[in-house]
Protein backbone atom coordinates (compact mmCIF):
# COMPACT_ATOMS: atom_id res chain seq x y z
CA UNK A 1 0.00 0.00 0.00
CA UNK A 2 1.06 3.53 -0.68
CA UNK A 3 2.16 5.23 2.46
CA UNK A 4 -0.14 8.11 3.48
CA UNK A 5 2.86 10.40 3.79
CA UNK A 6 3.78 9.63 0.18
CA UNK A 7 0.26 10.46 -0.94
CA UNK A 8 0.35 13.69 1.07
CA UNK A 9 3.71 14.63 -0.43
CA UNK A 10 2.35 13.98 -3.94
CA UNK A 11 -0.68 16.15 -3.20
CA UNK A 12 1.55 18.94 -1.91
CA UNK A 13 3.67 18.73 -5.05
CA UNK A 14 0.56 19.01 -7.23
CA UNK A 15 -0.72 22.01 -5.27
CA UNK A 16 2.72 23.59 -5.52
CA UNK A 17 2.80 23.14 -9.28
CA UNK A 18 -0.71 24.53 -9.68
CA UNK A 19 0.18 27.53 -7.54
CA UNK A 20 3.32 28.19 -9.56
CA UNK A 21 1.42 27.78 -12.82
CA UNK A 22 -1.18 30.31 -11.64
CA UNK A 23 1.53 32.78 -10.63
CA UNK A 24 3.27 32.34 -14.00
CA UNK A 25 0.00 32.93 -15.86
CA UNK A 26 -0.62 36.10 -13.83
CA UNK A 27 2.89 37.36 -14.56
CA UNK A 28 2.56 36.56 -18.27
CA UNK A 29 -0.73 38.46 -18.51
CA UNK A 30 0.78 41.36 -16.57
CA UNK A 31 3.74 41.41 -18.96
CA UNK A 32 1.44 41.56 -21.99
CA UNK A 33 -0.68 44.28 -20.40
CA UNK A 34 2.39 46.31 -19.39
CA UNK A 35 3.87 46.16 -22.88
CA UNK A 36 0.63 47.32 -24.52
CA UNK A 37 0.05 50.05 -21.92
CA UNK A 38 3.53 51.47 -22.51
CA UNK A 39 3.21 51.22 -26.29
CA UNK A 40 -0.09 53.09 -26.27
CA UNK A 41 0.57 55.64 -23.54
CA UNK A 42 4.25 56.35 -22.92
CA UNK A 43 4.95 59.97 -24.06
CA UNK A 44 8.08 58.94 -25.98
CA UNK A 45 9.12 58.32 -29.60
CA UNK A 46 8.40 54.87 -31.00
CA UNK A 47 11.76 53.17 -30.45
CA UNK A 48 12.26 54.24 -26.79
CA UNK A 49 8.68 53.14 -26.09
CA UNK A 50 9.37 49.77 -27.66
CA UNK A 51 12.62 49.36 -25.70
CA UNK A 52 11.00 50.20 -22.34
CA UNK A 53 8.02 47.95 -23.05
CA UNK A 54 10.36 45.07 -23.96
CA UNK A 55 12.36 45.60 -20.77
CA UNK A 56 9.22 45.46 -18.60
CA UNK A 57 8.00 42.34 -20.40
CA UNK A 58 11.42 40.70 -20.08
CA UNK A 59 11.52 41.21 -16.30
CA UNK A 60 8.02 39.77 -15.83
CA UNK A 61 8.77 36.74 -18.01
CA UNK A 62 12.09 36.19 -16.24
CA UNK A 63 10.23 36.27 -12.91
CA UNK A 64 7.88 33.61 -14.29
CA UNK A 65 10.86 31.34 -15.08
CA UNK A 66 12.27 31.95 -11.63
CA UNK A 67 9.02 30.88 -9.98
CA UNK A 68 8.79 27.71 -12.05
CA UNK A 69 12.34 26.45 -11.49
CA UNK A 70 12.77 27.74 -7.89
CA UNK A 71 16.41 28.52 -8.60
CA UNK A 72 18.49 31.02 -10.46
CA UNK A 73 16.98 34.30 -11.58
CA UNK A 74 15.27 34.63 -8.20
CA UNK A 75 16.23 38.31 -8.16
CA UNK A 76 13.62 38.83 -10.87
CA UNK A 77 10.68 38.27 -8.51
CA UNK A 78 11.35 41.36 -6.34
CA UNK A 79 12.40 43.21 -9.51
CA UNK A 80 9.05 42.39 -11.12
CA UNK A 81 7.25 43.59 -7.99
CA UNK A 82 9.20 46.87 -8.07
CA UNK A 83 8.50 47.30 -11.79
CA UNK A 84 4.83 46.59 -11.13
CA UNK A 85 4.62 49.31 -8.48
CA UNK A 86 6.27 51.82 -10.80
CA UNK A 87 3.89 50.83 -13.59
CA UNK A 88 0.82 51.13 -11.32
CA UNK A 89 1.92 54.56 -10.07
CA UNK A 90 2.50 55.79 -13.64
CA UNK A 91 -0.80 54.34 -14.89
CA UNK A 92 -2.86 55.90 -12.10
CA UNK A 93 -1.45 59.30 -13.06
CA UNK A 94 -2.83 59.21 -16.62
CA UNK A 95 -5.91 61.42 -16.56
CA UNK A 96 -8.45 62.27 -19.26
CA UNK A 97 -8.09 65.74 -20.75
CA UNK A 98 -10.47 68.35 -22.09
CA UNK A 99 -7.82 70.47 -23.82
CA UNK A 100 -6.33 68.48 -26.69
CA UNK A 101 -6.18 69.39 -30.39
CA UNK A 102 -9.52 67.92 -31.40
CA UNK A 103 -10.86 67.22 -34.86
CA UNK A 104 -13.58 69.71 -35.89
CA UNK A 105 -16.29 67.03 -35.50
CA UNK A 106 -15.12 66.44 -31.91
CA UNK A 107 -14.19 70.01 -31.04
CA UNK A 108 -17.29 70.51 -28.90
CA UNK A 109 -19.17 68.38 -26.44
CA UNK A 110 -22.96 68.51 -26.38
CA UNK A 111 -24.63 69.55 -23.15
CA UNK A 112 -28.24 68.69 -22.28
CA UNK A 113 -29.95 70.64 -19.51
CA UNK A 114 -33.46 69.98 -18.18
CA UNK A 115 -35.50 72.86 -16.81
CA UNK A 116 -38.92 71.51 -15.94
CA UNK A 117 -40.43 70.33 -19.24
CA UNK A 118 -37.82 72.17 -21.31
CA UNK A 119 -34.88 70.30 -22.81
CA UNK A 120 -32.07 72.68 -23.66
CA UNK A 121 -29.45 71.21 -26.00
CA UNK A 122 -26.22 73.13 -26.40
CA UNK A 123 -23.85 72.33 -29.26
CA UNK A 124 -26.07 70.12 -31.41
CA UNK A 125 -23.92 69.21 -34.43
CA UNK A 126 -25.37 70.03 -37.87
CA UNK A 127 -22.39 69.55 -40.21
CA UNK A 128 -22.95 69.49 -43.96
CA UNK A 129 -20.50 66.82 -45.05
CA UNK A 130 -18.74 66.83 -48.43
CA UNK A 131 -16.49 63.81 -47.79
CA UNK A 132 -15.76 61.14 -45.17
CA UNK A 133 -13.83 63.59 -43.00
CA UNK A 134 -14.57 66.99 -44.51
CA UNK A 135 -17.52 69.32 -44.46
CA UNK A 136 -18.92 72.65 -43.38
CA UNK A 137 -18.80 72.80 -39.58
CA UNK A 138 -21.96 73.99 -37.87
CA UNK A 139 -23.28 73.80 -34.32
CA UNK A 140 -26.52 75.11 -32.92
CA UNK A 141 -28.50 75.27 -29.70
CA UNK A 142 -31.95 73.71 -29.58
CA UNK A 143 -34.96 73.70 -27.30
CA UNK A 144 -37.34 70.73 -27.01
CA UNK A 145 -40.12 69.70 -24.62
CA UNK A 146 -40.09 66.37 -22.79
CA UNK A 147 -43.86 66.18 -23.15
CA UNK A 148 -43.45 66.53 -26.94
CA UNK A 149 -41.35 63.35 -27.20
CA UNK A 150 -43.22 60.84 -29.37
CA UNK A 151 -40.86 57.99 -30.32
CA UNK A 152 -37.45 56.42 -29.92
CA UNK A 153 -35.31 54.95 -32.72
CA UNK A 154 -32.09 52.96 -32.66
CA UNK A 155 -29.62 53.42 -35.52
CA UNK A 156 -27.05 50.67 -36.00
CA UNK A 157 -24.14 51.33 -38.37
CA UNK A 158 -21.81 48.57 -39.63
CA UNK A 159 -18.80 48.66 -41.96
CA UNK A 160 -17.91 45.09 -42.92
CA UNK A 161 -18.30 42.82 -39.91
CA UNK A 162 -21.97 42.83 -38.89
CA UNK A 163 -21.02 41.90 -35.31
CA UNK A 164 -19.15 45.19 -34.89
CA UNK A 165 -21.40 48.22 -35.00
CA UNK A 166 -21.82 51.77 -33.85
CA UNK A 167 -25.17 52.42 -32.18
CA UNK A 168 -26.97 55.75 -31.88
CA UNK A 169 -30.24 56.67 -30.19
CA UNK A 170 -32.63 59.11 -31.90
CA UNK A 171 -35.32 60.93 -29.95
CA UNK A 172 -38.30 61.88 -32.14
CA UNK A 173 -40.40 64.91 -31.19
CA UNK A 174 -43.72 66.21 -32.42
CA UNK A 175 -42.12 69.58 -33.15
CA UNK A 176 -38.60 70.02 -34.40
CA UNK A 177 -36.16 67.59 -36.02
CA UNK A 178 -35.21 64.29 -34.34
CA UNK A 179 -32.20 64.51 -32.01
CA UNK A 180 -29.57 61.78 -32.28
CA UNK A 181 -27.36 61.07 -29.24
CA UNK A 182 -24.16 59.16 -29.88
CA UNK A 183 -21.43 58.03 -27.49
CA UNK A 184 -18.11 58.32 -29.33
CA UNK A 185 -14.40 58.71 -28.87
CA UNK A 186 -13.27 62.32 -28.90
CA UNK A 187 -10.82 62.22 -31.78
CA UNK A 188 -7.68 64.30 -31.85
CA UNK A 189 -6.17 65.59 -35.09
CA UNK A 190 -4.52 62.73 -37.02
CA UNK A 191 -5.89 60.19 -34.52
CA UNK A 192 -7.46 56.93 -35.68
CA UNK A 193 -9.76 54.67 -33.72
CA UNK A 194 -8.22 51.48 -32.36
CA UNK A 195 -10.34 48.91 -30.45
CA UNK A 196 -7.18 47.78 -28.65
CA UNK A 197 -6.21 51.34 -27.79
CA UNK A 198 -9.65 51.76 -26.23
CA UNK A 199 -8.56 49.38 -23.45
CA UNK A 200 -5.55 51.55 -22.57
CA UNK A 201 -6.86 55.09 -21.91
CA UNK A 202 -6.15 56.09 -25.48
CA UNK A 203 -9.36 58.06 -26.07
CA UNK A 204 -11.65 60.41 -24.16
CA UNK A 205 -15.40 59.77 -24.14
CA UNK A 206 -17.64 62.22 -25.97
CA UNK A 207 -21.41 62.65 -26.14
CA UNK A 208 -22.51 64.08 -29.47
CA UNK A 209 -26.02 65.41 -30.03
CA UNK A 210 -26.61 65.80 -33.74
CA UNK A 211 -29.07 66.12 -36.56
CA UNK A 212 -29.82 62.89 -38.45
CA UNK A 213 -28.77 64.63 -41.69
CA UNK A 214 -25.31 64.96 -40.12
CA UNK A 215 -24.48 61.92 -38.04
CA UNK A 216 -26.45 59.32 -40.03
CA UNK A 217 -25.93 60.76 -43.50
CA UNK A 218 -22.14 60.97 -43.20
CA UNK A 219 -22.09 57.23 -42.56
CA UNK A 220 -24.40 56.19 -45.39
CA UNK A 221 -23.35 58.71 -48.05
CA UNK A 222 -19.66 59.35 -47.40
CA UNK A 223 -18.14 56.62 -45.24
CA UNK A 224 -19.62 53.61 -47.02
CA UNK A 225 -21.32 52.20 -43.94
CA UNK A 226 -24.60 50.31 -43.78
CA UNK A 227 -27.13 51.87 -41.42
CA UNK A 228 -30.31 50.26 -40.09
CA UNK A 229 -33.09 51.97 -38.15
CA UNK A 230 -35.21 50.16 -35.56
CA UNK A 231 -38.24 51.67 -33.84
CA UNK A 232 -38.00 50.90 -30.12
CA UNK A 233 -41.37 49.99 -28.66
CA UNK A 234 -41.51 52.01 -25.44
CA UNK A 235 -43.93 54.57 -24.08
CA UNK A 236 -43.00 58.25 -24.53
CA UNK A 237 -42.56 58.63 -20.78
CA UNK A 238 -39.99 55.80 -20.80
CA UNK A 239 -38.14 57.45 -23.68
CA UNK A 240 -38.21 60.68 -21.66
CA UNK A 241 -36.58 58.92 -18.71
CA UNK A 242 -33.80 57.71 -21.01
CA UNK A 243 -33.27 61.26 -22.23
CA UNK A 244 -32.96 62.35 -18.59
CA UNK A 245 -30.19 59.74 -18.18
CA UNK A 246 -28.36 61.14 -21.21
CA UNK A 247 -28.72 64.64 -19.79
CA UNK A 248 -27.15 63.52 -16.51
CA UNK A 249 -24.23 61.94 -18.38
CA UNK A 250 -23.69 65.11 -20.40
CA UNK A 251 -23.54 67.09 -17.16
CA UNK A 252 -21.04 64.61 -15.70
CA UNK A 253 -18.79 64.95 -18.77
CA UNK A 254 -19.08 68.73 -18.57
CA UNK A 255 -17.81 68.63 -14.99
CA UNK A 256 -14.98 66.19 -15.64
CA UNK A 257 -13.80 64.34 -18.76
CA UNK A 258 -13.84 60.53 -18.80
CA UNK A 259 -12.00 57.86 -20.74
CA UNK A 260 -13.68 55.77 -23.39
CA UNK A 261 -13.30 52.00 -22.85
CA UNK A 262 -13.74 49.52 -25.70
CA UNK A 263 -15.69 47.12 -23.49
CA UNK A 264 -17.24 48.91 -20.52
CA UNK A 265 -17.82 52.48 -21.75
CA UNK A 266 -18.60 52.36 -25.44
CA UNK A 267 -21.51 53.40 -27.67
CA UNK A 268 -23.62 50.35 -26.72
CA UNK A 269 -22.68 49.38 -23.17
CA UNK A 270 -23.07 52.97 -21.93
CA UNK A 271 -26.65 53.11 -23.20
CA UNK A 272 -27.33 49.61 -21.88
CA UNK A 273 -26.21 50.71 -18.42
CA UNK A 274 -28.69 53.58 -18.60
CA UNK A 275 -31.67 51.46 -19.60
CA UNK A 276 -30.82 48.81 -16.99
CA UNK A 277 -31.03 51.50 -14.34
CA UNK A 278 -34.50 52.36 -15.63
CA UNK A 279 -35.76 48.75 -15.71
CA UNK A 280 -33.25 46.14 -14.49
CA UNK A 281 -35.65 43.20 -14.79
CA UNK A 282 -36.36 43.85 -18.48
CA UNK A 283 -32.72 43.90 -19.53
CA UNK A 284 -30.73 40.96 -18.11
CA UNK A 285 -27.04 40.70 -18.94
CA UNK A 286 -26.43 39.13 -22.33
CA UNK A 287 -23.37 38.66 -24.53
CA UNK A 288 -25.21 40.46 -27.36
CA UNK A 289 -24.79 43.71 -25.44
CA UNK A 290 -21.02 43.31 -25.77
CA UNK A 291 -21.29 42.24 -29.44
CA UNK A 292 -22.81 45.56 -30.47
CA UNK A 293 -24.04 44.38 -33.85
CA UNK A 294 -26.32 41.92 -32.04
CA UNK A 295 -27.99 44.57 -29.89
CA UNK A 296 -31.13 44.82 -32.12
CA UNK A 297 -31.62 41.05 -31.96
CA UNK A 298 -31.37 41.23 -28.17
CA UNK A 299 -33.99 44.01 -28.03
CA UNK A 300 -36.18 42.02 -30.43
CA UNK A 301 -36.04 38.93 -28.20
CA UNK A 302 -36.89 41.08 -25.17
CA UNK A 303 -39.98 42.46 -26.95
CA UNK A 304 -38.75 46.03 -27.43
CA UNK A 305 -38.76 45.79 -31.25
CA UNK A 306 -41.81 44.78 -33.32
CA UNK A 307 -42.12 40.97 -33.31
CA UNK A 308 -44.89 40.72 -35.93
CA UNK A 309 -42.35 39.44 -38.47
CA UNK A 310 -39.20 37.27 -38.26
CA UNK A 311 -36.12 39.17 -37.15
CA UNK A 312 -34.23 38.48 -40.40
CA UNK A 313 -37.04 40.12 -42.40
CA UNK A 314 -37.22 43.01 -39.95
CA UNK A 315 -33.47 43.51 -40.24
CA UNK A 316 -33.69 43.57 -44.03
CA UNK A 317 -36.45 46.18 -43.96
CA UNK A 318 -34.56 48.25 -41.36
CA UNK A 319 -31.76 49.03 -43.84
CA UNK A 320 -32.12 52.74 -44.68
CA UNK A 321 -28.80 53.09 -46.55
CA UNK A 322 -30.24 53.41 -50.05
CA UNK A 323 -33.06 55.68 -48.90
CA UNK A 324 -30.44 57.95 -47.30
CA UNK A 325 -28.43 58.09 -50.52
CA UNK A 326 -31.54 58.96 -52.54
CA UNK A 327 -32.80 61.58 -50.08
CA UNK A 328 -31.30 64.43 -52.08
CA UNK A 329 -32.30 67.84 -50.82
CA UNK A 330 -35.55 66.64 -49.25
CA UNK A 331 -36.18 66.30 -45.53
CA UNK A 332 -33.62 63.63 -44.64
CA UNK A 333 -35.41 62.33 -41.52
CA UNK A 334 -38.69 61.96 -43.41
CA UNK A 335 -36.98 60.30 -46.39
CA UNK A 336 -35.28 57.57 -44.37
CA UNK A 337 -38.56 56.72 -42.60
CA UNK A 338 -40.64 56.22 -45.75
Amino acid sequence: MIDSRTRFAGFNALVSKLGRASAILALALTAIWAELAILFQAPLPQWPRLAIATAFAGVFFAAALSIWFWRGLRWTVPAAAAFGLVLAFWWSGIRPSDTREWLPESSRRSLITLRGDDVEVRNARTFRWSGPDSGAAAWEDRLYSLSDLTALDLFVSTWGNDNIAHTMVSFVFGSGPPLVLSMEIRKEINEQYSPLGGFFKKFELNLIAADESDIVKVRTNFRGETVRRYRIDVKPETAARLLVEFAALSQDLERAPQFYHSLWTNCTTTVFSMIRRLSPGDFPLDRRVIISGKAPEYLYDRGFIDQSQPFDELRRRADITMRAKLAGGSDFSTAIRR
